[in-house]
């Protein structure tokens, strides 16, 4: 398993449809309105996805500063990734069913960078040759302060990172994948240090996108597509394990399952991974068929 995901800052907003309504759609969910922030430097600067030696002194890791000791079965406490473990790896993977219809996980985060990016973030794999994460973020934004926010998205898988960024094929790529539109997409949200929330990627209905004109990327062009759309909408929920308002948004995907989940923090235009820290518990996931949860048999950091 590995990083399929290009990280979508402030201003690389949500795929926008400019067509009817799908015709056989659940309630939409709650739309949050667009976040203003500063431009997306025009060069991708490379990631910091490893931790340095020096850790991070900060942290509330245990004496030797690794929370959930050696890859295996999840640990109760949760797995913590970030400044002040002993892993430098900044990802974990789970061994799951082979297909599945919902994740789940939860995600403390208890230390951002106060400069650029902070993503944290569990990723689907469909299987169709698409993959969609969704995560909370604290990014730059106007006259230099910090904008909180959520991301849900995807793309053609083309060899992971960058390539599926420079690579994207607006009028196949749509054949296989919609985003959500702006505010659902990426749109604000005041998550808090500290708080549990937990994030959930499940799948809806069936729908049918009609004919009409789609944007891939909302700075893109419109394409018309000139027959409808067969896909599957797939929901994101961040919620707050105490209680609070959800963040909801829903992209539609051509798959009916995904074939395997991830959780990872991401540090890039400033910030540095030392400077994060989160800890990731309650993982699980609801195979193709299942009725009820299952735990995850082991995990892996990469």
């Amino acid at each position: 398993m590995h990083l399929r995901a290009r990280l979508l800052t402030a201003t690389t907003v949500g795929l926008v449809a400019c067509a009817p309504a799908p015709s056989a759609m659940t309630t939409p969910p709650t739309t949050a309105a667009p976040t203003t922030a500063a431009a997306t430097p025009a060069a991708r600067p490379a990631l910091d996805t490893t931790v340095d030696d020096q850790g991070d002194a900060d942290s509330d890791s245990d004496s030797d500063g690794d929370r959930d000791g050696d890859d295996g079965a999840p640990d109760p406490e949760g797995i913590g990734i970030g400044g002040g473990e002993a892993a430098k790896e900044t990802h974990v993977g789970f061994d799951a069913a082979p297909r599945m219809i919902r994740a789940r996980v939860e995600v403390t985060i208890d230390k951002v960078a106060p400069t650029g990016l902070n993503f944290f973030a569990i990723q689907v794999d469909f299987d169709n040759g698409t993959w969609a994460h969704g995560g909370l973020q604290d990014v730059d934004g106007p006259d230099h302060g910090r904008v909180r926010q959520v991301n849900w998205g995807g793309l053609v898988d083309r060899g992971g990172g960058n390539d599926d960024y420079d690579q994207m094929n607006d009028t196949a790529d749509l054949e296989k994948i919609q985003n959500p539109p702006e505010g659902q997409h990426l749109g604000p949200y005041a998550w808090e240090n500290g708080t549990t929330y937990q994030l959930t990627i499940e799948r809806g209905d069936a729908v049918t996108l009609p004919a009409g004109k789609y944007h891939l990327m909302p700075d893109h062009p419109a394409i018309r597509i000139r027959h409808a759309r067969h896909l599957w909408a797939w929901h994101f929920t961040a919620r707050p394990v105490g209680g609070g308002a959800p963040f909801e948004a829903t992209l539609y995907d051509g798959a009916d399952a995904f074939t395997g989940f991830m959780v990872w923090n991401e540090a890039g235009y400033g910030s540095t991974a030392t400077q994060q820290h989160a800890v990731w518990s309650e993982a699980s996931y609801t195979a193709l068929g299942a009725d009820d949860d299952a735990t995850p048999t082991s995990w892996s950091r990469f």
